[in-house]
């Protein structure tokens, strides 16, 4: 049986979550890297920030928090994977859990959509320390 998880259930997820303030989202993050490999770890990158209430002068929400969230994926058991192009914005991001591993889903406002099952994903992270992407 299928079980909806959130990030914080995945190795890792907790800490990015403390470091967020929050439970991210992922909405309208880019998905920088995707590296599939057989016998050997892949990986999903996906470059993240928090929005804000704010507006700057242009008009546009002001973003903090930006970080590269890594998911690193051991033992890939089923790919589907659509509209594959260079790069990817995420409209929105989920986590399903049963006892054969762990499902990653992410469709997409532009760019690659799909889902990635493995025995094990592992979350980390990294910063931006100016802020920006």
């Amino acid at each position: 049986m299928k079980a909806k998880a959130a990030i914080g259930d995945l190795e890792g997820g907790i800490a990015l979550c403390a470091w967020f303030e929050s439970v991210p989202s992922f909405h309208d993050a880019t998905l920088r890297e995707l590296e599939l490999r057989q016998g050997a770890p892949s990986r999903l990158v996906a470059h993240a920030f928090q929005m804000t209430s704010e507006v700057d002068a242009h008009g546009y929400f002001v973003l903090t928090k930006h970080v590269d969230v890594t998911f690193s994926i051991f033992e890939l058991i089923e790919v589907q994977l659509f509209d594959f192009t260079e790069a990817g914005i995420i409209f929105a991001f989920s986590i399903e859990i049963d006892p054969d591993g762990t499902t990653l889903s992410f469709e997409s406002g532009y760019g690659v959509h799909g889902r990635i099952k493995a025995k094990r994903i592992v979350v980390s992270f990294q910063p931006h320390p100016t802020g920006s992407s």
